[in-house]
């Protein structure tokens, strides 16, 4: 059973203040609003990874384990790596060889890990296996409708300062919609 799911966010800057600035025709010499500007790209990132369920910037997810299921199934979008599987034995922690394990695609955001031989018996703890992947975009890779998606949200939040019952445009939801895994 899972115990635990941590994301470990890497730093890739999807829309610079520059860029930001750029979509709100605001001269780059004018820093008054750069604070507030930041956290609009920051607000807006994090709210089309909410919308599409995945990740746009690239981290480490962690999934901890009680024990070994076989398969481990679990949701990453977009999958890049498993960095690591690893396992406590004997108070000792143990990092599985990938040539013992496979990794099978359910869905565009469920994979399925399968062990090719016995499976390890593990401490009876709460984190007995950790298992590690690498998921999210890279900076060339990252689909040029999303960072437009993020662009035209640094806009709305810049024009539109309080709240309101829309919390995405049309337009961006539109973007993004491809991209959305449920």
């Amino acid at each position: 059973m899972i115990t635990n799911v941590e994301f470990t966010v890497g730093s890739l800057e999807v829309v610079t203040l520059e860029q930001a600035k750029k979509q709100l025709r605001i001269e780059s010499s004018f820093t008054d609003e750069d604070d507030l500007i930041q956290s609009y790209i920051d607000a807006a990132v994090a709210n089309c990874e909410n919308y599409i369920g995945g990740h746009i910037i690239p981290g480490d997810l962690m999934l901890t384990y009680d024990k070994f299921d076989s398969p481990v199934v679990f949701e990453a979008f977009p999958l890049k790596t498993i960095d690591s599987v690893k396992y406590y034995e004997d108070n000792a922690e143990v990092t599985l060889a990938p040539e013992k394990y496979a990794l099978t695609k359910q869905s565009e955001k469920v994979y399925k890990l399968r062990f090719k031989e016995n499976l390890p018996i593990t401490d009876e703890r709460f984190d007995a296996v950790k298992i590690t992947v690498a998921c999210g975009f890279t900076g060339n890779t990252i689909p040029k409708p999303i960072v437009q998606a993020i662009k035209l949200q640094i806009a709305d939040m810049y024009e539109y300062r309080e709240d309101r019952t829309a919390i995405l445009s049309t337009a961006a939801m539109s973007l993004l919609r491809p991209y959305k895994k449920f």
